[in-house]
């Protein structure tokens, strides 16, 4: 790899997106719901684990840019992808906001749902959202909530031509670092109506809402 990673404009980071590169947004997850780029993918920064994190979230042979406000950061995801050749790194870019919009190209959010306006969803008469468990099956069998739909994260990319576009769709998982990415694969993919439960399951739990578990064979 060379030493130098081409640093790309927003612009140039714009068209090639749509040509096909897929851009990871690094920063923190409550950071991406707030604002990010269109279509780019939610993979948080792990110094440990970034590899499998954007293996998981992405599919093979698909060129990464690598997006981040933070050099520190940007460097040292680089330095962390240079063993790997599933996703080629074509380059980096700052992922600064007020670059982005005085570039005149929007952003979007990413709702985020709390566990107190999913009970009240689920519960009602009519049009109940589809709600997708990205867990592993391990931590499913730990206690669910009733109606889910259990696709583990790294079956999500897979799994969007199965899904209805037309409905609402509500990604969850422990704690909401993983379902954002997963809501993130989604619209990605043009699914319109994403949401994504703050605190997930740890919060469902604290506020003492039920789950199920499923029974021993």
């Amino acid at each position: 790899m060379p030493t130098e990673l081409p640093r790309f404009t927003p612009q140039q980071a714009h068209s090639a997106s749509e040509a096909g590169m897929l851009l990871i947004d690094l920063r923190r997850y409550e950071d991406f719901a707030a604002h990010h780029i269109p279509r780019s993918i939610s993979v948080a920064f792990s110094r440990k684990s970034l590899p499998e994190r954007i293996a998981t979230a992405s599919p093979p042979r698909s060129p990464i840019i690598l997006l981040s406000e933070d050099k520190q950061i940007i460097d040292a995801a680089a330095a962390a992808l240079t063993t790997q050749d599933r996703n080629p790194l074509r380059g980096t870019m700052n992922a600064d906001i007020q670059a982005w919009r005085s570039a005149g190209i929007p952003l979007v959010q990413l709702a985020q749902i709390t566990v107190q306006t999913l009970w009240q969803r689920l519960n009602r008469v009519g049009d109940i959202p589809t709600l997708i468990d990205v867990r592993e099956p391990f931590e499913w069998d730990l206690g669910y909530i009733d109606g889910s739909l259990l696709i583990s994260l790294g079956e999500i990319w897979q799994r969007a031509e199965s899904l209805d576009p037309r409905k609402d769709i509500i990604l969850i998982c422990q704690e909401g670092l993983r379902s954002t990415t997963a809501a993130s694969i989604l619209l990605h993919h043009k699914f319109p109506r994403v949401g994504n439960v703050a605190g997930g399951i740890g919060n469902w739990l604290d506020a003492d809402y039920p789950t199920v578990r499923p029974r021993k064979r």
